[in-house]
């Protein structure tokens, strides 16, 4: 089965925090470890998303034209996305060539077909920098929650899409003065017209999708879909290939989606169509909940406007939030965990892997926390997984040279119900709830080493010790398996250490390790976490000091 996989594109004008990591792209590489183990070929398409203004008030603030910004935070974010060990396959921007090529190009298909409305508005214009304000150039209080720092597309406080004309006592973060109303005309998705038949599609995939997925595109569905600009007045963005909009660009929700299709051509070139325009593809989308409409009603819309067998999601998977320590993740204020502070603290990516998928906000908010952190971390990947394979390997070290005795399957077939249960989870990317029944398969070797005790038994009876540390032995493939999509550093020591390709997959997962294997030793796979450590990182990382 050929398996498509898209994270959604981070926003390249800021550097991506623990949050930001787990809602989208280590849980799309998750799923892709996972499916690749299964069989499936995968195409693992990650990126970012570089038009906008949010990338314009970044390069005002920090000096530099938007091209100096995104070249110099697509950097940051590769080495992130690197040293997180995210397995992508194509790795784009949305500011390629190919993808430009391809927005123009679905662009006049959809317009060919007729599903793009012009429409005069007013918009909010600053007249002392002569020209139109863009949604995220202006800011007020929500006209529906009432709380200060709207933005003039979107609440964050509330979570409601916005009409910028509605924000009560607008001001300008261009140039910090209150804005005036002024006619533009633009181009609007005509998603009215096109209504049932994404609703007929939706109802046909959406037993495939997260209950938050499900939930949100159902709440949009229910207020009824309305017409969408899908054009801004910018410069910095991709052009719109219309006589009388030569000045205009295309908002980043219309090129930003189709980038995913752009930066399989930027990565593949033309093959790119073996995989977006491909009726035996299965398409899998993560996201955060935010980005949730776009990818359930907005993206789905420009395909099918296009009259093109494009592929279309199957399966939706969205995320809540992970909160910092009962507040928000935030750069400004120095509070949180981002992407390159996690890199210099010392601790390893699959620490902060295995904790992130820990507390994987499948269908609520969750918590960062420290304390928890430590628990976690020592309790249960450093006392359960690690402590039983190194016990395990050092035990076969001593009493038989590292080399492998005869098995009978007991521990295995105790097993075996489990992995059901996990591919279970995993197929519905619930990778939270399928770590923990990892750490229950784990927790059944560790209580089967612990109850035959092969330490006493080796004084007594050596063959029947040989036996029990054999069938822990037997154990390490399908614990390289089930834990290679959240540690795999850690998945692929201890299956180089059986002899095991771990590319093999779940195809035989319960052929015990072969007698005789020369069993190599590990050592330690992970750092115990230090409670003085955990409390200093706690204090560095808890915001700005007075």
């Amino acid at each position: 089965m050929k398996v498509l996989i898209t994270s959604a594109l981070p926003y390249v004008n800021n550097i991506p925090h623990l949050g930001n990591l787990i809602g989208s792209v280590l849980s799309a590489d998750a799923f892709a470890r996972y499916q690749r183990l299964r069989g499936n070929e995968v195409l693992f398409v990650l990126g970012t998303d570089e038009y906008g203004t949010t990338t314009e008030v970044k390069a005002r603030e920090e000096g530099l034209t938007p091209r100096e910004l995104v070249d110099k935070y697509f950097v940051i974010h590769k080495r992130i996305y690197d040293w997180f060990n995210t397995s992508y396959d194509c790795l784009g921007r949305s500011t390629s060539e190919a993808n430009k090529k391809i927005v123009q190009d679905i662009f006049s298909k959809i317009y060919k077909n007729g599903y793009f409305i012009e429409g005069e508005v007013e918009q909010l214009y600053s007249e002392k920098s002569n020209m139109f304000l863009s949604d995220r150039f202006v800011e007020g209080e929500c006209p529906i929650c009432h709380k200060a720092g709207a933005r003039g597309d979107q609440c964050d406080a509330c979570g409601n899409l916005l009409d910028q004309k509605d924000l009560i006592n607008p001001i300008s973060k261009f140039d910090g003065t209150v804005p005036i109303l002024k006619k533009t005309k633009h181009l609007y998705i005509n998603l009215p017209k096109l209504e049932k038949e994404l609703t007929n599609w939706i109802s046909s995939v959406d037993s495939n999708w997260s209950f938050l997925a499900k939930n949100i595109t159902s709440q949009w569905l229910k207020q009824g879909l309305k017409e969408r600009a899908i054009t801004r007045d910018l410069k910095w963005g991709i052009p719109v290939p219309l006589e009388g909009y030569e000045n205009k660009v295309f908002y980043s929700w219309f090129d930003a989606p189709i980038a995913y299709i752009g930066i399989t051509a930027e990565c593949i070139g033309e093959k790119y169509k073996d995989w977006w325009l491909n009726k035996d593809v299965t398409l899998y989308q993560f996201m955060g909940k935010d980005n949730v409409p776009f990818h359930s009603i907005m993206f789905p819309s420009y395909l099918i406007a296009t009259k093109e067998p494009y592929v279309l999601v199957n399966g939706l998977d969205s995320t809540a939030y992970i909160n910092y320590e009962n507040d928000k993740f935030s750069k400004s204020k120095e509070k949180g965990v981002f992407g390159n502070d996690a890199i210099e603290t010392g601790i390893s990516s699959d620490t902060w892997r295995y904790y992130l998928y820990r507390v994987r906000p499948e269908d609520d908010d969750t918590e960062f926390l420290w304390g928890d952190f430590e628990a976690k971390v020592n309790n249960e990947l450093v006392n359960n997984f690690g402590n039983f394979i190194n016990r395990v390997v050092s035990l076969n070290q001593k009493f038989f040279n590292g080399i492998k005795q005869k098995s009978n399957g007991e521990l295995i077939e105790k097993v075996k119900p489990l992995l059901d249960d996990y591919f279970k989870l995993m197929d519905k990317s619930r990778e939270r709830d399928a770590l923990l029944k990892a750490n229950e398969i784990s927790s059944i070797g560790n209580k089967y080493l612990q109850d035959t005790a092969p330490w006493t038994l080796a004084k007594t009876d050596l063959i029947g010790a040989g036996t029990i540390i054999a069938n822990c032995i037997d154990l390490f493939k399908l614990l390289s398996l089930v834990y290679s999509p959240f540690i795999p550093d850690a998945s692929k020591k201890i299956s180089e250490s059986i002899s095991f390709n771990l590319s093999d997959g779940f195809l035989n997962v319960f052929d015990g390790i072969k007698t005789g294997t020369e069993i190599k030793p590990i050592g330690i796979l992970f750092q115990k976490l230090e409670h003085k450590q955990v409390e200093e990182f706690k204090q560095k990382f808890s915001g700005i000091k007075k």
